[in-house]
């Protein structure tokens, strides 16, 4: 008798998740993505920018065996690479797939980079960006050419530790 109740509560659980996904459900309570703040009102282009922006300041600082300013630029990335993944919509589910795997990857080496620019950890910080720069050429490859080939704007930058939510 106790495994039936079991079970018909758990089907009345799932009952109840399905139910609260249903069309129409109220979406006001869920979270603002991370991304938004600063990337919010941003054409894609713009965010795509930001993200090239600061790979090469990334790159004229790791040059110089620095790490200043390094952590709000990864922050930059990370938060971008969000804002991509939410944001750009292909017609192939593959290739959106395999763009999305690729700004993932990204924003979890922008993470690696912002905490090792965070610790001063010159030797892990270069390892760490010359990985975010393989995996940014990649989801530039993956990436419709209206967006990384449009006229240039003016790029965005974050400040690193005002968003604290980088278990992505």
């Amino acid at each position: 008798m106790k495994i039936l109740q079991l079970l018909t509560a758990i089907a009345a659980l799932a009952l109840a998740s399905v139910g609260s996904a249903a069309p129409g459900h109220d979406h006001s309570h869920e979270e603002t993505p991370e991304w938004a703040e600063l990337f919010g009102d941003a054409s894609l282009p713009i965010v795509w920018q930001s993200i090239t922006a600061s790979a090469e300041k990334i790159t004229a600082t790791v040059t110089t065996q620095k790490s200043e300013g390094v952590a709000d630029w990864a922050e930059t990335i990370h938060l971008a690479a969000h804002a991509l993944i939410d944001q750009v919509e292909l017609p192939d589910i593959g290739r959106k797939k395999r763009l999305d795997a690729a700004l993932a990857q990204a924003a979890q080496l922008a993470d690696e980079v912002l905490d090792a620019a965070q610790h001063d950890e010159i030797d892990h910080l270069a390892a760490a960006y010359k990985r975010l720069q393989s995996a940014l050429l990649l989801a530039q490859s993956r990436l419709p050419k209206e967006i990384t080939e449009a006229s240039p704007e003016t790029p965005r930058f974050a400040k690193a530790g005002e968003h604290s939510d980088h278990a992505h």
